[in-house]
């Protein structure tokens, strides 16, 4: 394993809290603002259902490459040095994070299901975790 240079790795270090702030706020975004709206501007839950898949969509092409940016700062600071526990806690709880969009993604398009609580209480504490995490490994 190398280590990288005290100023390359502090560069890494606020690259990985300034994605994990956009990707928690993206969510948060999408979660208190868009998902209220929706249910106010799209009463027919089919209609609305529609609207969330062409936004989703949209929002993937964003939070995807972000993401993956993510992912590779934080395998990065990992094998070259960095705060390897806290990095490795910032990727499972990515991880989790991913598996509890999906839930809620495949629950939100089948008719009539209603996504659980629990899975966006999960997400938000989760999302809070990795905020944490990444001013940890700094």
């Amino acid at each position: 394993m190398t280590t990288l240079s005290g100023t390359t790795l502090a560069w890494l270090s606020g690259l990985n809290i300034l994605l994990v702030g956009l990707w928690v706020g993206m969510y948060l975004f999408t979660t208190f603002v868009i998902s209220p709206a929706f249910n106010e501007l799209f009463p027919d839950a089919e209609v609305r259902r529609a609207q969330r898949r062409l936004i989703g969509r949209h929002y993937a092409r964003v939070n995807g490459p972000l993401t993956a940016v993510l992912g590779a700062v934080v395998l990065t600071m990992i094998f070259t040095g960095g705060a390897a526990p806290v990095l490795w806690a910032e990727l499972l709880l990515l991880a989790l994070i991913g598996a509890a969009v999906a839930l809620h993604v495949r629950r939100a398009s089948v008719v009539g299901a209603v996504v659980p609580g629990w899975v966006t209480h999960l997400t938000l504490g989760a999302s809070l975790l990795l905020c944490l995490a990444a001013v940890g490994a700094a």
